[in-house]
């Protein structure tokens, strides 16, 4: 399995979100026509690092809450706190989950199809060996 994946893993166990459904935790992006709520998510960057005896690679990854209303996408965001946590998903042994930072855009509104929804990222430091 692939550390997407794993992340993706990670994001589904138990039912810790429960404000949006499996199928709308993606990789990557949104298709603009596709319901919501939703939550995306990317890798940045990953490298190998040294923590004590082991090899481990570190990641940072950014996972976003997309709603209709910003006050929606922080309550999404909240559930993806409680979710994002240290475990082993897909095999692949997630050692530390560090929060680095959060940003709110507020949903835009306009005419037609210039309206924008809210989106909240959380941004986390996971250390996970393969």
């Amino acid at each position: 399995m692939s550390f997407e994946s794993a992340v993706r893993s990670m994001l589904t166990a138990g039912s810790t979100i429960s404000l949006v459904p499996d199928a709308r935790i993606t990789l990557g992006y949104r298709l603009q026509d596709s319901a919501l709520p939703a939550i995306t998510y990317d890798c940045e960057t990953t490298e190998l690092t040294t923590i004590g005896a082991t090899p481990d690679r570190r990641a940072v990854v950014n996972v976003r809450a997309i709603a209709v209303q910003s006050l929606d996408a922080i309550a999404i965001s909240e559930q993806i706190r409680s979710a994002c946590k240290a475990g082993t998903y897909s095999s692949i042994v997630f050692s530390a989950v560090v929060e680095i930072g959060r940003q709110l855009d507020d949903a835009v509104v306009g005419d037609g199809d210039e309206a924008q929804p809210a989106e909240h990222t959380n941004s986390y430091t996971i250390f996970y060996t393969e």
